[in-house]
C-alpha cells in the first residue's frame, strides 16, 4: 500500500508547477474551508480519548477479548478499506464519462481521488512520522493514524457530497464498520481510528467546498466524432 501512495504522490509532484492546479488548497482546505468543524470536532475527540487512555485498560484484547463485535469478520473491513471502494468509484465514474461525454462524471472521479490521495498521503506521513506501535502487533509501528478510517471516510464523503445522505447514509455505515474493524483485529486504537475518520471526513467535504467556491475541475469532456475524450488542463 505504502507503494502505492508513493507512486502516486510522485505522479502528482510532477505537476507541482502547474499554477491553476490548487495542489495547496486542496492540501489545506480541512483547515481553510468549512471542514475546518469537522476537522475541530475530530481533534478534540481524539485528544480526548488518547488523554484518558491510562484510566483504562485501553489494549482491547486484555479486556474484551471475548466480545469482539465482529468476530472472526473483521477481515471483510480490512479489505474495503484498502482503498478499493474509492477506486472503483473513480474508475467508474471516469469510464461513464468516457461514454457519455457528461463532465459531472468527470468531475466525480476527480473529486474522490483528489480526497483519496491526500487523505492517504497525509496519512501515511503522520505514520511514519508519529512511528506508534500497533496495539496487537507490537514490530509493526504503524498504528497512528489509521489509513483504513481515513480512506473509507473519503470514500464516504465524497458519496454524501454528491449523492445525497441516503446514498451517504449507507457510506458513512461501511465506513464506520471499515474502521471498527480495525479496532475488532486489534490492528489500531481508538484515537487512531478516530483521527483517520477525521482526515478522510475533512479532506472528502474539504475540496468539495473548494468545488463549491470557485475552483476549477481539471478533467475536462471533449466531444469527438462518435464519443468522447478527456483533457486534463494546466496553465504552465
Amino acid at each position: 500500500m505504502k507503494r502505492i501512495i508513493l507512486s502516486i504522490a510522485i505522479f502528482i509532484s510532477s505537476f507541482a508547477q502547474a499554477r491553476d492546479l490548487n495542489i495547496w488548497s486542496d492540501f489545506t482546505s480541512p483547515v481553510t474551508t468549512d471542514a475546518k468543524y469537522i476537522t475541530l470536532g475530530g481533534l478534540t475527540a481524539t485528544a480526548m480519548v488518547f488523554a484518558n487512555k491510562d484510566f483504562r485498560t485501553y489494549r482491547k484484547r486484555e479486556s474484551f477479548d471475548d466480545a469482539r463485535p465482529f468476530g472472526n469478520y473483521g477481515f471483510i473491513g480490512e479489505y474495503l478499506g484498502y482503498g478499493f471502494l474509492n477506486a472503483v468509484y473513480t474508475l467508474t465514474a471516469y469510464y461513464y464519462g468516457t461514454q457519455t461525454g457528461e463532465e459531472k462524471y468527470f468531475q466525480a472521479a476527480e473529486h474522490m481521488a483528489k480526497a483519496s490521495l491526500y487523505s492517504s498521503g497525509l496519512t501515511l506521513v503522520l505514520k511514519t512520522a508519529i512511528n506508534e506501535r500497533r496495539p496487537g502487533y507490537p514490530d509493526d509501528s504503524n498504528s497512528f493514524p489509521s489509513g483504513h478510517s481515513s480512506a473509507s471516510f473519503a470514500f464516504a464523503s465524497v458519496i454524501a457530497a454528491r449523492h445525497g445522505w441516503y446514498w451517504g447514509g449507507l457510506a458513512y455505515g461501511t465506513a464506520t464498520f471499515v474502521a471498527l474493524s480495525r479496532i475488532n483485529d486489534d490492528f489500531h486504537y481508538l484515537h487512531d481510528v478516530l483521527f483517520g475518520m477525521t482526515i478522510g471526513a475533512a479532506y472528502g467535504w474539504g475540496i468539495y467546498n473548494n468545488y463549491k467556491n470557485g475552483a476549477p475541475y481539471f478533467l475536462t469532456a471533449i466531444p469527438l466524432d462518435g464519443g468522447a475524450g478527456v483533457t486534463f488542463a494546466m496553465e504552465f
